[in-house]
């Protein structure tokens, strides 16, 4: 089992402590009204379930009632951070990107806008291909259990909880009623709290690729969770679906759901 950096306290709700995983927290309670919110305790998100202790495993079963876990990872990923068994979940393997490595620093290299200005521009471009690979595969099939199985909660998630994961979250709020992209982008940087000590790991790897050169700076763009990036992309998803309450052009051309 791979070892990890202790986990820093984080504020719980929306964070959840899980031994030996990063990045965990519920995807519900934003506001939909003044009087209806996203169901809490039903969907949650995280980085890689790789290092999960037994008590971490148990803890979420038995407190966070998991019962289906959703990974967004590829082949090459998984073969660095294997897939662990927790008993009494479903784990299935739903790629958004079958072959390539898209981990932050992987992803980050490909996209090189990233280590630009505020890195947004890189981003978006990123996450538009994560919407063209994975929206109807893995994601469909995610959203596919939550309209079939209400109580069965799930967790998803890739190698950091970040991007892949990122982007499913911020669809999963905006089709649940959730229009302000302020708000969706507040849930977005929260990855900035989950992965410190766990951030750190990708910048190393970063450092040491001849296109950032040592470009510490460069590196922390690249590996950043900017409310800006998820907000460009849902602002792209608004001009290619129409308007932020158009859920059912989304859900048929974007999604495939017919």
């Amino acid at each position: 089992m791979s070892e990890i950096p202790s986990q820093p306290a984080l504020p719980s709700p929306p964070f959840y402590a899980v031994e030996g995983v990063y990045n965990l927290r519920d995807v519900g309670g934003y506001a939909v009204s003044p009087t209806t919110s996203v169901r809490r305790n039903f969907i949650y998100r995280s980085a890689h379930l790789s290092s999960i202790t037994p008590t971490g495993a148990q803890s979420l079963v038995d407190d966070l009632g998991v019962s289906y876990i959703y990974d967004f990872r590829s082949e090459v990923e998984i073969a660095r951070y294997p897939l662990v068994d927790i008993p009494g979940t479903t784990c299935c393997h739903v790629p958004v990107f079958k072959d390539q490595d898209a981990s932050p620093a992987n992803l980050a290299l490909r996209y090189k806008d990233y280590a630009a200005d505020d890195g947004s521009a890189g981003f978006i471009r990123a996450y538009k291909d994560i919407l063209g690979s994975g929206a109807k595969f893995a994601y469909k099939v995610v959203f596919e259990h939550i309209r079939d199985q209400p109580t069965e909660p799930l967790l998803f998630h890739c190698t950091a909880g970040k991007d892949r994961t990122g982007v499913f979250a911020a669809l999963v709020l905006r089709l649940a009623g959730v229009v302000d992209n302020e708000v969706i982008g507040k849930e977005y940087e929260l990855t900035e709290a989950g992965l410190k000590g766990l951030r750190e790991d990708f910048i190393q790897k970063l450092l040491q690729h001849p296109s950032v050169a040592g470009d510490r700076d460069a590196a922390l763009r690249m590996t950043s969770a900017k409310a800006a990036a998820i907000i460009g992309t849902l602002e792209w998803l608004d001009e290619e679906y129409g308007s932020k309450r158009s859920r059912r052009t989304l859900l048929q051309k974007g999604l495939g759901f017919i």
